[in-house]
């Protein structure tokens, strides 16, 4: 009977043996590549748009307008459903105008993102929070590509946090 055991034994090794042989395959390949993943922390990308400022107070104007169009309108009506219903249709109108300046944004930093990854050599750019370990911080190169696409550069204070 130990010669049967002694069999199966074997088997193990082999299988053992091959099994880490594919694990070393796998595994090395994915740690190469891991100089082709880039990280950014696209919160502050965005905070950190040069025309972040200039695009909130554009924001704030419209919204301030549509809460004086939507209280002349409200004087007019007399139901609470009616109110209801031009409370919802003015909160459609806002979040489409911050629909707008959101995804401009966003864009903008986007392709700034694909051109710095590029220029890097960088395959792939995740969000800062996917990253548990390795990859290239891109986020202080986007920013002076962002700013340098404007043709100023970039502020003190956004050079702090970087």
């Amino acid at each position: 009977m130990s010669a049967k055991y002694k069999g199966v034994s074997s088997l193990n090794k082999k299988i053992l043996g091959i099994m880490l042989v594919l694990i070393v395959g796998l595994v090395v390949p994915a740690v190469a590549l891991a100089n082709d993943i880039g990280y950014v922390d696209f919160e502050l990308l965005f905070y950190a748009h040069p025309e972040y400022d200039v695009k909130n107070e554009e924001l704030q104007t419209k919204v301030e307008e549509l809460y004086e169009e939507m209280q002349a309108q409200a004087e007019t009506l007399q139901t609470q459903e009616e109110l209801d219903e031009l409370s919802s249709f003015f909160q459609w109108q806002f979040d489409q105008i911050e629909q707008e300046v959101r995804v401009e944004l966003v864009s903008f930093i986007l392709d700034i993102i694909k051109e710095v990854a590029k220029a890097n050599s960088i395959s792939t750019v995740l969000p800062e929070s996917s990253i548990i370990y390795g990859g290239i911080n891109l986020t202080a190169p986007v920013v002076e590509a962002m700013y340098k696409a404007y043709g100023i550069s970039v502020p003190s204070s956004i050079r702090e946090v970087l």
